[in-house]
């Protein structure tokens, strides 16, 4: 159904059936509850916070011996928030946020290819983000300073994914 028809569908509609439809939507659409929700009551900071621990967990998600994070549930959670229309300091943020997160568990511990591929590429669009935005003076520093405490090694091997990342950050220092 398109846009174009639900508004026709609702032109005819009173006051109290419009009332009546936004309670039916917000009671059974989770979406729908949690965007009515923050109408109701806006508070940016908490829903960043929610968002974030989102992010944590999805990333931290731990699999087959190995953190397997999964980059479409990571992607889907900044799409979620962008709904609510932040600021691009709290997009911003938030993009640091998962970012910083991946070079905690690159310290930790090897990460299959594939990860390794998805975290550089999802910094390379976080410094693009930041950059196109003016706000890349804020947050380099944050985001060197963490790929800086990654450990230079894992046991007997490079840390590659350190390597891979501070070419990334030099190329927008």
């Amino acid at each position: 159904m398109s846009k174009t028809t639900v508004k026709k569908a609702i032109a005819g509609f009173g006051e109290p059936e419009l009332r009546q439809l936004i309670l039916d939507v917000y009671s059974k659409s989770k979406d729908a509850k949690e965007l009515l929700d923050f109408y109701a009551e806006p508070n940016l900071d908490a829903k960043l916070g929610e968002y974030e621990n989102l992010a944590t967990k999805e990333i931290r998600r731990f699999r087959r011996g190995a953190y397997r994070p999964r980059m479409s549930s990571i992607r889907g959670a900044v799409r979620r928030f962008k709904v609510f229309e932040p600021d691009d300091e709290y997009l911003g943020r938030l993009m640091i946020h998962i970012a910083t997160e991946f070079t905690r568990i690159g310290s930790e511990d090897f990460l299959p290819s594939a990860v390794n591929g998805q975290a550089i590429n999802y910094l390379s669009e976080t410094l693009a983000f930041l950059a196109a935005h003016r706000m890349l003076d804020e947050y380099l520093p944050r985001l060197s300073k963490a790929v800086d405490s990654m450990d230079e090694r894992i046991g007997l091997y490079n840390n590659h994914l350190r390597a891979e990342m501070k070419k990334v950050i030099r190329t927008y220092s």
